[in-house]
């Protein structure tokens, strides 16, 4: 990307956005969940994952500005674990739409 193009996003943007692209993933792990046959590690992976997406939805919806690095580490949770099953084709968006937040944040103002 030329950093030209870089689109700087207003705090409280960021705020409306992230419940509706992060929520639309918590549905898609949801529905992981329950239409794989997965082993114990597995489910609980990925309702770790899903339990830190929601947690970092929560934190962004009703924190301030200088509070996004906290928030943060909700978001950062949820990438560490969703790349484990990142070859899964099912999880491979989940972890796009991850990395496009957390892409995001160093441009919020």
């Amino acid at each position: 990307m030329v950093e030209n193009e870089i689109q700087y996003l207003p705090w409280t943007q960021f705020q409306n956005m992230v419940p509706s692209i992060l929520g639309l993933e918590v549905t898609r792990l949801t529905q992981h969940l329950a239409g794989e046959a997965l082993s114990t590690q597995e489910r609980n992976i990925v309702v770790k994952v899903r339990y830190d997406v929601r947690r970092f939805i929560a934190c962004v919806s009703r924190a301030a500005q200088h509070q996004a690095g906290a928030c943060a580490q909700h978001l950062n949770s949820a990438l560490l674990n969703a790349a484990l099953f990142s070859e899964h084709p099912s999880l491979v968006y989940v972890v796009d739409r991850l990395q496009y937040v957390r892409d995001r944040m160093p441009y919020l103002y």
